[in-house]
């Protein structure tokens, strides 16, 4: 009786969690809006952070819905106004990312993305060590500039045809042995019969036949253990492929800014939390992470191909004299000559992806000085009007303008142009953008912003900054690692903004507690969001490689745990290493308030471990 309510209230969680939580957590406002009245902002704006919480985790109603909690509870509870909440769903990060999607839209739109993976599988070759190398360098480059879920959904299936190619020797080897064992098997019944009547060389025939069924028997003993070796190796083979899709793909979106949302919700925090900051432009964020990402995702390829390839290079490697596996080369050689050449509308897309990656990385050259102002385009204008959001909304305006095929007009027209002459289609256009667009990620960003903001304006975050004081003493590399160890942990049952979005606020006010730089913890945390390797739900590409089948649950996590302990110990040596000249996360910075009063003892603490880390 007793299981069958668990059970049934199982089946019913998120229904159950939605009314518990409000209800459970009542009592914080109601009391304090009683008895101490003069904290009841405060206590008002946890109550929203702590429903919030739990509908992310549990995904109660979908996350973009939930992150309109703050529209309905700010206001009502005396948080905020109305329109002070609403700005957040628009901020210049928000921009930033759409302006991003843009561009990713276009590239996926031309066909551009494809070409690019096959045309790196082409190079690296169809030996399996090296096909995994290709399919982690294509993936990770495109989940740098777009979404990791369209790049999984793409790379996975041109996966799946070149991994059945790969083992296509072995099944028509397998299913000619068949048919000889067949053919045999019947000549000699044959020839049985056909010798019963021949007197003295019945004997011989005999001997024949027995000596052919003894062949069939020990044939049919080695059959099992033969389809046993090939199918474990194709198994093993398909785990250790897909998981290097998946892999990559989190992996290569922590190296740009645009590469995955926790990374824009750090830069907005910054912002919104600390002003005087200036945030985590392009350039920044790139310089201090894509170092690495590219360490991770080499350990990563070591990992998986010794996991799941081996040793076999006698069997695998044309060097040893082992056979080459052509066939995985052709499927992805006509996968790529399909394409056609480069057409003209993908050469637009090209030049229009590089001019933004270059006005991002040009905008702002805090390392470079030049005398008496700061180098970069966007200095040329007004100071602090300029930011990594125009240069992103100049080039996608510019797609839908730019045509997608070369002008049909005056001298730019062909003499065999028998076509009237009229407006050629742009790069691209409002229905592909609107089919493709991930509209639900714009309000689930704005839904963290606007949470980080009331918890800011309520005075929450100055309550948490003298609760963390406490923390002063701990050296400040032992509680950066224990937060990037919890943001991994927790992303692993809940989306990584999620992750961000309820974590980055309180980690800002943590960092002031304890009078350390809040890059240093920040930063870190951000990325160590895109670190969930071990499970199916922690984030869309590990579901959808999960999916295609033959992977369990087990495997993710055996292989996961070893990815996720690797990717944080890289992540502390990048954030104590490089960490000090881009971030200067050794010292305390002006535009952040020490609330512990220890801020001498701490920066001497972060000098320290900078040098016993770095040695």
């Amino acid at each position: 009786m007793g299981y069958n309510v668990l059970k049934e209230l199982w089946a019913f969680r998120r229904s159950v969690i939605f009314w518990f939580i409000p209800i459970a957590a009542s009592p914080l406002p109601i009391y304090f809006g009683v008895a101490e009245k003069d904290f009841y902002k405060e206590a008002a704006c946890a109550y929203v952070v702590i429903i919030m919480a739990f509908y992310w985790m549990f995904e109660v109603v979908p996350l973009a819905v939930t992150a309109l909690i703050p529209l309905i509870l700010y206001p009502v509870m005396g948080v905020q106004p109305s329109g002070d909440v609403s700005k957040n769903y628009l901020k210049d990060t928000n921009v930033l990312f759409l302006g991003g999607l843009m561009v990713a839209v276009a590239i996926e739109h031309v066909n551009l993305h494809k070409r690019i993976a096959l045309r790196v599988l082409l190079v690296v070759g169809s030996q399996p060590r090296w096909l995994m190398l290709g399919f982690m360098l294509a993936t990770a480059f495109l989940s740098m500039w777009i979404s990791n879920t369209a790049t999984t959904a793409m790379m996975t299936p041109i996966g799946a045809a070149v991994l059945a190619e790969l083992f296509k020797e072995e099944d028509d080897q397998a299913a000619e042995e068949d048919t000889i064992r067949k053919v045999r098997g019947e000549s000699n019944g044959g020839l049985e019969l056909e010798t019963i009547d021949v007197e003295g060389q019945t004997h011989v025939y005999d001997a024949i036949a027995n000596e052919n069924a003894t062949k069939e028997h020990n044939e049919d003993e080695e059959k099992p253990e033969v389809k046993e070796k090939v199918s474990s190796r194709r198994q093993s083979m398909q785990k250790g492929l897909m998981l290097c899709i998946a892999y990559a793909a989190n992996i290569g979106g922590t190296a740009t800014l645009t590469g995955t949302s926790p990374n824009l919700i750090v830069s907005e925090q910054m912002e919104i939390l600390f002003p005087g900051s200036g945030g985590v432009d392009f350039l920044q964020w790139f310089t201090f992470a894509a170092p690495g990402m590219v360490i991770t995702l080499f350990l990563a390829w070591l990992w998986l191909s010794t996991l799941f390839v081996g040793c076999r290079c006698a069997e695998e490697c044309s060097c040893c004299g082992g056979k080459k596996r052509s066939g995985a080369e052709e499927v992805i050689r006509k996968a790529y000559d399909e394409l056609g050449p480069i057409s003209f509308a993908e050469g637009g897309v090209i030049f229009h992806f590089l001019l933004l990656v270059l006005l991002w990385f040009f905008r702002d050259l805090k390392f470079v000085d030049v005398g008496d102002r700061q180098a970069g385009w966007a200095y040329y204008f007004i100071p602090g009007y300029v930011t990594d959001a125009t240069p992103a909304m100049i080039v996608s305006f510019a797609l839908f303008v730019f045509p997608s095929r070369p002008p049909r007009f005056l001298c730019c027209r062909s003499k065999d142009d028998e076509e009237k002459p009229g407006p050629v289609p742009g790069l691209l256009n409002w229905p592909t953008v609107h089919s493709k667009m991930p509209w639900h990620i714009v309000l689930l960003l704005g839904g963290g912003f606007a949470l980080a903001d009331g918890v800011e304006k309520s005075g929450l975050s100055a309550w948490l900054g003298q609760q963390f004081s406490r923390l002063a003493g701990i050296e400040a590399w032992i509680i950066c690692l224990i937060v990037c160890i919890g943001v991994a942990v927790f992303t692993e049952v809940a989306s990584n903004v999620t992750a961000t979005s309820i974590f980055i606020p309180i980690l800002a006010q943590m960092a002031e507690g304890i009078c350390v730089n809040p890059y240093f913890l920040m930063v870190p945390a951000g990325i160590a969001a895109s670190f969930a390797f071990m499970l199916p739900v922690a984030t869309p590409p590990n579901a959808i490689v999960f999916s295609y089948g033959g992977i369990k649950v087990s495997d993710m996590v055996k292989t996961g745990f070893l990815m996720n302990i690797t990717s944080l110990l890289v992540l502390m040596v990048m954030v104590n290493t490089l960490g000090v000249p881009i971030y200067g996360i050794d010292t305390f910075p002006d535009w952040a308030v020490c609330r512990s009063g220890a801020i001498q003892a701490a920066n001497s603490t972060i000098n320290s471990t900078m040098l016993m880390t770095t040695l």
